[in-house]
């Protein structure tokens, strides 16, 4: 009779990297400060305070980190360095009259903002704060943003002949996209995920959404709050909005909702989303994979 023998072999050995995941941001602000919400733990801290500001809106250069915000009640636009793991400092970039929007163009490396003073311009300069320049002036200017793909600005008028208009960066071709009568824009911001521009109206707290041309205008949702509705940034069709003292997440896929996904105990004014590029260390595991053979053994 054949006899057989099962033997357990450590035959392969394995390192598996396991991915911890990224750490998303929202970054925002109150009256004075500006604050930093971790999506993955719900940690919130203070970045900058002392501001001596209202802080409506931020823009964020990628390729250089650093993130732009308009200081309305001090009469000029400062920027950041983000992230950074030295103590948050700011660095004025240009003067400006009661500025309230911002937007950046990483092509042409400007920095656009809009001014609430008279003459109530929307005016550029360089990164550095350099050959600050008017484009245009267009009535009672707010929201601001910047299609760099097709070469576009878009911004709001209110409260006069209230309407979302657009530009060439250089001030011409403007047109009225879309006329939203006694409303009042507060938030504009680009999807290029889908090709759309999203913007926020502080008095009925809708979230509306159009072609970049103005047609097809569609109500996405309603925050359910009057005259507290401020900021907004699209990121991937996701949407950040500031609805008072809280901001609200609105996803569009696999169906529209909205969540609250961070309550503060003061108003907020700007949001911007940032997604970490890959600045992790990764878990490791040793995986072990054992076969099973047989070996004869012959009888004695």
């Amino acid at each position: 009779m054949k006899w057989y023998v099962m033997v357990l072999s450590e035959m392969f050995l394995f390192v598996c990297f396991i991915n911890q995941g990224l750490q998303n941001k929202i970054i925002f602000s109150i009256y004075g400060k500006i604050k930093e919400f971790n999506m993955k733990t719900g940690n919130v801290s203070e970045i900058l305070i002392d501001q001596q500001s209202y802080i409506h809106c931020f823009d964020y250069d990628s390729n250089n980190e650093y993130i732009y915000f308009p200081r309305a009640d001090k009469n000029d636009i400062l920027r950041f360095r983000y992230p950074s793991e030295q103590v948050y400092m700011t660095e004025t970039v240009t003067q400006a009259r009661r500025p309230i929007g911002v937007a950046i163009d990483p092509v042409g490396n400007h920095v656009y903002w809009t001014e609430r003073m008279a003459p109530e311009e929307l005016k550029r300069c360089n990164f550095d704060g350099s050959n600050n320049t008017s484009i245009l002036q267009n009535g009672q200017l707010y929201a601001l943003t910047l299609d760099y793909r097709n070469r576009w600005l878009y911004y709001s008028i209110y409260p006069t002949n209230s309407a979302i208009r657009r530009s060439r960066l250089n001030g011409t071709e403007t047109q009225t996209v879309v006329n939203v009568s006694t409303e009042q824009v507060t938030g504009l911001s680009i999807d290029y995920n889908g090709d759309r521009l999203f913007w926020l109206e502080r008095k009925s707290g809708d979230v509306n959404s159009s072609n970049f041309d103005g047609t097809n205008v569609v109500k996405i949702v309603s925050t359910n709050a009057t005259n507290e509705n401020l900021g907004i940034h699209v990121h991937n069709s996701d949407i950040y909005c500031a609805n008072g003292k809280r901001i609200l997440l609105v996803t569009l896929s696999p169906r529209t909702k909205a969540n609250v996904i961070y309550s503060d105990i003061e108003m907020i004014y700007g949001v911007l989303f940032y997604k970490e590029k890959g600045k992790y260390i990764p878990d490791t595991k040793i995986i072990y994979i054992y076969v099973v053979s047989q070996v004869h053994v012959p009888r004695a």
